[in-house]
């Protein structure tokens, strides 16, 4: 393989993110050289982080070039090694971009290699098993620490990171709350255990949140912000705790909100807040999806994933995923065209 097709970021959003961003690039590929290794992309998540990523402004990571692959998190297939660590037919995980073919000079701790098993989708590496079961894991089992007797709240309950912290903070035997939006995906946020549903959607959403929190919030999952994030801090009890995953409400707008209004009441309250990246728990990894791994061999945890095919879906879906967002892990699966 000497060349390959990918989507570049043609220019930075201004507010809403949108198909015209981004234009399609035949390139050639450089020769293997002592210590590449050639990858064939198998799947692409898409994640609310990539919108952040387009932005030239300061993050935890470099914004994404203008002409360069759009960057994202995938598996993909080693087609042809120099490098002693890896061999062709191995599958790894890592950065792969939007694109289908890549040499990556001498790949590090950055790409890891799965050992998958027959009985696990390949798939669920990207999701409950990936970086999205991490990022669960950390918000609510190393930062939240719910026990019995707290109410926690989650939002975005129905998509990736949500959908698996309800399933982790019931387990926990705390009373979980979920936001979600619709009718369909507060049905399948209350099937994975919640003991409430707020229909984010609904009119008289502060009313639900009211009713399902009577006694308060002990525990905030955030990974909205905007005004239920606002009505969810009035919620909150003295000496909550909120993990502060993310703020996806706020992604689209041309200028980031300062914050909520009501800030003042994390102090009153003495809240204790925490933001979190996931790339800070990546030394936790493997352990983490043992554990995730046999609570799913036992039925305890279930993954909610929506799985679309082809390599020329990805900016639709990406742009789709803000207003509408398919249930729990989006990913796109390339392995249809190979």
């Amino acid at each position: 393989m000497n060349s390959s097709q990918q989507i570049v970021l043609a220019q930075r959003p201004h507010g809403h993110v949108s198909s015209e961003d981004f234009r399609v690039e035949d390139v050639a590929l450089p020769e293997l050289k002592a210590g590449d290794v050639a990858l064939e992309t198998l799947f692409i998540s898409i994640d609310p982080a990539i919108r952040g990523w387009l932005d030239d402004r300061p993050s935890y990571l470099p914004p994404v070039a203008i002409g360069e692959p759009v960057r994202a998190f995938g598996l993909a297939r080693v087609t042809a090694s120099r490098n002693s660590n890896f061999t062709a037919g191995d599958i790894v995980r890592g950065f792969v971009g939007w694109q289908r073919h890549q040499i990556v000079s001498s790949p590090g701790t950055d790409w890891d290699r799965i050992a998958s098993r027959e009985d696990v989708p390949l798939e669920h590496y990207l999701g409950i098993l990936g970086m999205t079961g991490l990022t669960a894991w950390a918000g609510v089992c190393d930062i939240l620490r719910p026990e019995p007797g707290h109410t926690v709240l989650i939002s975005g309950a129905s998509g990736a990171v949500g959908s698996v912290a309800v399933q982790l903070a019931k387990q926990a035997g705390a009373q979980v709350v979920g936001i979600a939006g619709g009718a369909e995906k507060c049905s399948m946020v209350a099937r994975l255990g919640a003991d409430a549903v707020v229909d984010r959607k609904a009119p008289d959403w502060k009313d639900q949140l009211e009713a399902a929190t009577p006694d308060g919030i002990d525990r905030l999952f955030e990974n909205s912000g905007g005004p239920m994030f606002e009505a969810s801090i009035t919620r909150l009890n003295n000496h909550a705790h909120i993990a502060l995953c993310g703020l996806i409400d706020g992604y689209n707008l041309t200028e980031r909100p300062s914050g909520p209004n009501n800030f003042g009441q994390l102090l009153t309250k003495r809240v204790l807040t925490q933001g979190f990246v996931v790339l800070d728990y990546m030394d936790r990894a493997a352990e983490v999806e043992t554990t995730l791994g046999e609570l799913i061999s036992s039925g305890q945890l279930e993954a909610v994933q929506s799985v679309l095919p082809g390599f020329e879906e990805l900016p639709a879906a990406f742009v789709d995923s803000f207003p509408n967002g398919q249930p729990g892990k989006l990913i796109i699966d390339l392995t249809a065209s190979l």
